[in-house]
């Protein structure tokens, strides 16, 4: 499996509504206090595994691949805009506010997200738009509408931190990085627990397979 159709699936499991059973909904996050320090989850890191739902499909193969996540401001974010995207339009423009994050991911076809951080829940944003990096019209962009969570996570087993994603979506449930490739399934226990005990009864994790060479943009789509 190519790292740009598990990109893909990470991006779409983003925008479908959750499902979850009767837990704290009326809050985003479920209100999850998270361990998030911004200073510390900026930079790259590394795919080492992802927790499914059920309805994710079986695959023989899931590649690992780089996301570097970075900090802006909603000034940033417009500034940016302007410099890119041809016409951008007010329902966007105005979803603009507060810290912002963007995850770059990079694959065949590099792409971005943005997400809005959320006041009074620590490490939770709500997703506003992917745009791929090689794209200038805003017509182009993915309006995104759920939230994702950050958590920072040592197990004590002197390979973390791990970065832990959560998803609110229907084919991911979590996406579990770390700063260097590789991890065990022995050393994901403490995460998994984890994620169960926030989201209810969660599936096993699978370990992503590491690319034979890392995929890094044209020089026109970096930062």
């Amino acid at each position: 499996m190519t790292p740009y159709i598990l990109l893909f699936i990470v991006y779409f499991t983003s925008s479908i509504g959750t499902t979850f059973g009767d837990r704290n909904r009326t809050q985003p996050c479920y209100g999850h206090q998270a361990n998030f320090d911004m200073q510390k989850v900026l930079g790259s890191w590394y795919v080492v595994a992802l927790i499914p739902e059920r309805g994710f499909p079986k695959l023989k193969r899931i590649s690992c691949y780089k996301m570097d996540v970075s900090e802006t401001d909603e000034a940033g974010l417009r500034w940016l805009m302007s410099r890119k995207v041809e016409s951008p339009n007010q329902e966007i423009t105005q979803k603009i506010k507060g810290t912002i994050v963007r995850q770059r991911y990079h694959s065949e076809k590099p792409f971005d997200i943005w997400s809005r951080a959320i006041t009074g829940i620590n490490g939770c944003f709500r997703q506003l738009f992917s745009l791929q990096t090689n794209k200038t019209n805003i017509s182009d962009a993915e309006n995104l509408v759920t939230y994702m969570q950050l958590h920072l996570m040592d197990t004590n087993d002197g390979a973390g931190p791990y970065l832990v994603q959560i998803l609110w979506g229907k084919l991911i449930s979590a996406v579990i990085y770390r700063k260097e490739e590789g991890v065990s399934m022995e050393r994901l226990e403490p995460i998994h627990k984890f994620v169960t005990k926030l989201k209810g009864y969660q599936m096993p994790p699978l370990i992503c397979n590491k690319l034979e060479k890392e995929i890094e943009p044209p020089a026109f789509q970096r930062p």
